[in-house]
């Protein structure tokens, strides 16, 4: 705008439109009932139709616009060499619309009784049509303020950073739904007058966050390096009087390579830094406003005359001491480049201290407390570990120009203090304290019981064969999982599974370990790059779908497990025997659908270690020569691959599927591509 002053405008967008449509459940669909007949008409299973599902007519639409939009003022000061002073506003609109139509859909029931065979149309549930529309809105603006300052004195650098910034978010939906369609019209104003079929809802939220951020620089000849930082953060999400905090930092580096017994003396080392760093970050609480006393409205609770009104519930107890979660890091690192970049590493050693990690508390109140207790802030977990990254490359004379970039981190966490019981802590199995954070617990398994366990032939296994081991109470059989008695209430196996033997199942579901390499060259026009990533030291819980047979009611048996089930002409099998239903003395935990709950057992746990190649990319590139006749100046064609090939244990789920969902999540993809890049 003018010598010293700039405007800042920055603006990006999208739109989505997206029909989710029905989403038919296939895996309780019996494999001898047809989807569909000769004639085209749907066919069920259970009552089920996932083509008369998607043929219904039924959607699930969204609209989902967002807007991120800045705008700012930067102002020179030159009454102060180095010193600019800058303004940014910040309006992030995010507009969402789904409507969901949802209409009865048919099926077709063959009758062969009848000559010729007969169908019968036979509706899923009610023939009700519904018709349900939600607009949510949710706005973020931002303001901040910046002070910069920036100046070299000779050998001497100096900067300087403060920074003013708050935050506004509001949220709040809208949602209006009828049931009970004539017309095949799915307006909400053509829906039926009765307003038992209408239903409506809506709300609204607000958190609000200020902060005050300082860094300020300072280098002498490039080679002393310091930094201290830091920021005094407030947020709605706490009470008065526990919403502020300081987070301060430090940081300080040395180049030796910069100095003279170095610089003069070893000319293979272009590079050589040291480097460390302490500070503090706040994080926040996993849910907002929990120092509040938060009611629940229930409908049609008490009849007052003539009148039903609504009731309210407190479920659980307010908390007014609930603040920030703190964690507490420091670092020590190393930077080096040798023989004129033939060679880069990095190095660090980290450490991090949380502490005030929201827990709930596990302790057991009378029914009569009538609340559940509030969560605190009492965890403390510390985290240690290091990280590498090696880098290399080189060009022969011929014009062959190689790369590699690897990288490796390992990482290991350990619950300091956490809420558990003294029967556990006092367990050198079952102890929680001093474990990974989410350590899976349970059972530990010797295997499946063979037909060589049962000694006297009679089909079962029990104290006639010579074990006389309760597990559970149940009645066991050969292609029963075995468990270990490690332990009871006197310290020592007492001949019964139960609590008592719990262990540790597994590793956490997060890997300690990660790494990743990438490979390139370039040849006359011909480059190529893999990039490959991996992970070890975590664990999976496989109990599903897959696994488990008719896991839910009339769900299916999966290759996976009919093709490993355990019976008396395959002994070394990987799953138990068939049963009609989920066997708890086998499963023992599926209310923990991730299996990450007490009472899990290790016969389930897989380790997730796992190398893909990530991305795989050929490309050429035309000579220049030859595509400047056609106006163009850079033309390159590619080949490239996504999730190309996975080296893992787990070859029936994706080892990085998330741990909680396993099969029911969505499938990850590999993608191959065919493009060009052109430019003018």
């Amino acid at each position: 705008l003018l010598k010293h002053t700039r405007l800042l405008l920055s603006m990006n967008g999208t739109v989505e439109n997206r029909n989710a449509g029905p989403a038919p459940i296939g895996i309780s669909y019996i494999p001898t009932q047809s989807l569909y007949y000769s004639n085209g008409l749907w066919g069920e299973s259970s009552g089920k139709s996932p083509l008369g599902e998607l043929n219904s007519g039924s959607y699930d639409r969204f609209n989902n616009n967002t807007l991120l939009l800045s705008v700012g003022l930067e102002q020179k000061l030159p009454f102060i060499e180095g010193l600019t002073a800058k303004a940014v506003l910040g309006y992030d609109p995010n507009f969402l619309y789904r409507k969901s139509w949802t209409k009865p859909y048919y099926y077709y029931i063959l009758n062969t009784d009848t000559a010729p065979y007969s169908f019968t149309r036979t509706v899923n549930g009610q023939e009700i049509t519904s018709l349900r529309q939600q607009d949510d809105k949710n706005d973020r603006y931002t303001g901040q303020f910046y002070l910069n300052y920036h100046r070299a004195f000779g050998k001497h650098e100096v900067s300087g950073l403060a920074v003013f910034e708050a935050r506004d978010i509001r949220n709040r939906w809208i949602m209006a739904s009828r049931r009970g369609f004539e017309l095949d019209l799915d307006e909400l104003n053509l829906g039926p007058s009765d307003r038992i079929e209408f239903d409506n809802g809506g709300s609204s939220s607000r958190t609000t966050q200020t902060g005050l951020v300082y860094r300020f620089t300072y280098a002498y000849n490039q080679k002393y390096l310091l930094e201290a930082s830091g920021r005094y953060d407030g947020h709605s999400f706490f009470a008065p009087g526990r919403r502020w905090a300081f987070f301060p930092a430090f940081s300080a580096g040395w180049r030796i390579s910069e100095e003279g017994f170095l610089k003069n003396n070893i000319t293979w080392l272009n590079d050589l830094k040291v480097r460390g760093s302490w500070g503090k970050a706040g994080n926040l609480t996993s849910n907002a406003f929990q120092y509040l006393s938060v009611y629940n409205l229930i409908s049609n609770a008490y009849l007052f005359g003539n009148s039903i009104v609504q009731g309210s519930v407190m479920n659980r107890e307010p908390n007014p001491n609930i603040t920030w979660e703190v964690s507490r890091n420091s670092n020590i690192g190393l930077d080096a480049t040798i023989l004129n970049g033939l060679i880069s590493v990095t190095a660090d050693i980290f450490q991090q201290k949380r502490s005030g990690m929201l827990l709930s508390p596990n302790v057991t109140v009378p029914v009569e407390y009538g609340l559940g207790l509030a969560e605190e802030n009492a965890g403390i977990m510390t985290n240690r570990g290091v990280e590498f990254e090696v880098g290399s490359k080189y060009q022969f004379a011929n014009g062959l120009a190689l790369q590699l970039n690897a990288n490796f981190s390992y990482a290991k966490n350990r619950m300091d203090q956490v809420y558990e019981s003294l029967d556990t802590y006092n367990s050198i199995n079952r102890r929680r304290t001093g474990r990974p954070w989410l350590t899976p617990f349970g059972y530990q398994a010797l295997g499946l019981f063979s037909t060589a366990d049962d000694v006297n032939s009679d089909g079962k296994i029990d104290a006639n064969d010579g074990y006389h081991i309760d597990q559970f109470g149940a009645s066991l059989y050969p292609g029963d999982v075995k468990y270990a008695d490690l332990n009871g209430p006197n310290g020592e196996p007492d001949g019964k599974i139960d609590s008592w033997d719990e262990t540790v199942s597994g590793y956490a579901p997060y890997p300690r370990i990660t790494y990743g390499f990438t490979l390139g060259a370039t040849l006359k026009g011909v480059d190529f790059s893999a990039f490959f990533q991996g992970a070890a030291q975590a664990s999976i819980n496989i109990q599903g779908y897959q696994t488990i047979p008719f896991r839910l009611n009339n769900a299916n048996v999966s290759y996976e497990y009919f093709n490993n089930y355990w019976r008396p002409n395959r002994q070394d099998a990987i799953y138990p025997r068939i049963t009609q239903a989920p066997a708890q003395k086998n499963t023992t935990n599926l209310q923990y659908a991730n299996g990450f709950g007490p009472y899990s057992s290790s016969f389930w746990m897989r380790n997730t270690n796992y190398l893909r190649l990530k991305n795989l990319v050929i490309g050429y590139t035309l000579p220049s020569k030859l595509s400047q006749k056609a106006g163009i100046s850079v033309l390159r064609f590619y080949l490239s691959g996504d999730n190309v090939f996975t080296w893992s244990g787990l070859d029936f789920m994706d080892p990085e599927i998330n741990y909680e969902l396993r099969e029911e999540s969505y499938p990850l993809q590999k993608t191959y591509t065919f493009g060009m890049n052109v430019s003018f």
